[in-house]
């Protein structure tokens, strides 16, 4: 089985860098969509992620977030970053933006000793946590998303404008995280590493007997060390991150053919039945069998856009 593949939009897909086309004449979107899974990735566009419905977990630069309706996150240029386990009715507001449409000014929005971009200053916004941002960035965030839709004379000018104003509260009113040496060069290197890692993951987690051992070798890492680094950049461990891949794969299945579960189960690395059931349960809540009959009947209804990390076949 292939764990690499093409998402919905024609894009290939590496392990981890996506490259997303905007248009070049102004490089800006926004969608709605609705997703299940979208494995580990990153791109070199700010993403900003608003829930407009439903519920997902939301992992960036190895933190976890579990988001609810109207919650707000922030993806810098170049973060690593995921989403998982998504209520079955969900609906995300994702708007990205290429770095280009901020021409001369990008130098102001680079942290004067991490050189990265300010946005990487607060990437969860709750109205619970903090809700005077809050407020203030849905606001904007609304704004631009209504901007966009009707596209009225000069809408690309007033998009600008709120753009700039979103990363002016970044610069002005969200402080500078200072980072020591150790930190910056770990943050350049650990890309590299986590490619090897991811890599050797998506060739390999279709063989039951794949093991932590193998992984950390092909990162060139002891066990102990990767065990500790694959915890802290993605915010779960190694056997929990290949579970949800495998159900992940799973779920596809389910949905776009009518093989027989057991046959699903073992094409995606289960080596058993009882241990298929009691990790599907644990990740999706419900069993297999009634996950296809409720997601085959959402689906007649409202097309959900996944990036499917398991290449599957017509049968």
């Amino acid at each position: 089985m292939d764990y690499r593949s093409i998402d919905n939009a024609g894009i290939e897909q590496s392990p981890l860098y996506q490259k997303e086309k905007l248009d070049p004449s102004f490089p800006f979107r926004i969608v709605d969509s609705a997703w299940r899974n979208y494995f580990y990735h990153w791109h070199e566009v700010l993403e900003i992620v608003y829930v407009m419905r439903g519920r997902i977990s939301t992992f960036v630069e190895g933190q976890v977030f579990e988001c609810e309706k109207g919650d707000i996150i922030v993806i810098n240029s170049c973060d690593i970053h995921g989403f998982f386990g998504a209520d079955v009715d969900n609906t995300l507001m994702i708007i990205q933006i290429g770095l280009e449409v901020f021409e001369q000014t990008l130098v102001d929005l680079r942290d004067q000793f991490f050189h990265k971009l300010v946005f990487d200053r607060k990437l969860f916004i709750s109205p619970h946590e903090d809700p005077a941002l809050h407020k203030r960035f849905e606001a904007l965030l609304l704004t631009m998303r209504e901007e966009y839709k009707e596209k009225k004379e000069g809408y690309r000018l007033a998009l600008r404008s709120k753009i700039y104003e979103f990363a002016l509260v970044f610069i002005r009113e969200i402080p500078e995280r200072i980072m020591q040496e150790k930190e910056i060069i770990h943050y350049k290197s650990r890309h590299e590493i986590l490619e090897r890692v991811f890599s050797f993951i998506y060739d390999n987690a279709d063989n039951p007997d794949v093991t932590l051992e193998e992984v950390a070798n092909a990162a060139a890492l002891s066990k102990f060390y990767f065990t500790r680094f694959f915890k802290e950049q993605t915010g779960q461990t190694f056997h929990d991150f290949l579970s949800r891949l495998r159900i992940s794969a799973v779920q596809e299945y389910l949905i776009e053919t009518d093989l027989p579960i057991t046959d699903i189960a073992f094409r995606c690395g289960f080596s058993s039945l009882k241990t298929f059931n009691r990790v599907f349960k644990t990740f999706v809540n419900v069993s297999p069998s009634t996950y296809r009959i409720g997601q085959r009947n959402l689906s007649n209804k409202k097309k959900i856009r996944v990036w499917n990390p398991v290449g599957i076949t017509t049968f």
